[in-house]
């Protein structure tokens, strides 16, 4: 359970400084953090510790999204939707982590800038941020996730 909890802050903790640094949304909340497991056993080990948590919202080929019972306290506001995912060996980074803003108008002032890449899916659309000299990575969406999953925090 601690290593769970200490992986999720590390990861928005490491989000924050990387949006900070490039973004003006420093007041902007966690919504959705997702850790990238890097093996079977901490894949497994995660799981494990988060059941006692929360309970599953969304299923995926790469992992199960969790909504807690009671928030976990973070440096960027109270979190409560966290992504256990699969070792993927795309994905080196330690995770990510989502955050709400305005998002049209974060797009329009980073239009060009190759830190942020436009990634379209069927229901969505958000920018992800990233710099080789952080192993995480900071996700902006057009709906926030909540939303999507239609689950109220």
């Amino acid at each position: 359970m601690d290593d769970l909890i200490s992986t999720v802050n590390y990861i928005v903790n490491q989000s924050v400084e990387l949006k900070n640094k490039y973004t003006h949304t420093s007041s902007a909340k966690v919504e959705f953090c997702c850790i990238f497991c890097q093996n079977e056993k901490e894949y497994k080990q995660f799981t494990d510790s988060i059941k006692i948590l929360g309970r599953v919202v969304e299923r995926t080929e790469s992992g199960f999204t969790y909504l807690l019972d009671k928030p976990l306290t973070t440096v960027a506001g109270p979190l409560r939707l966290i992504k256990i995912r699969k070792q993927d060996n795309e994905r080196t980074e330690r995770g990510d982590a989502d955050f709400n803003t305005n998002y049209r108008e974060l797009k329009e002032f980073h239009k060009g800038d190759s830190k942020f890449e436009l990634i379209k899916r069927e229901s969505f659309e958000m920018l992800r941020l990233t710099d080789p000299k952080f192993d995480v990575m900071v996700c902006f969406s057009n709906i926030p996730k909540s939303n999507i999953l239609g689950v109220k925090l």
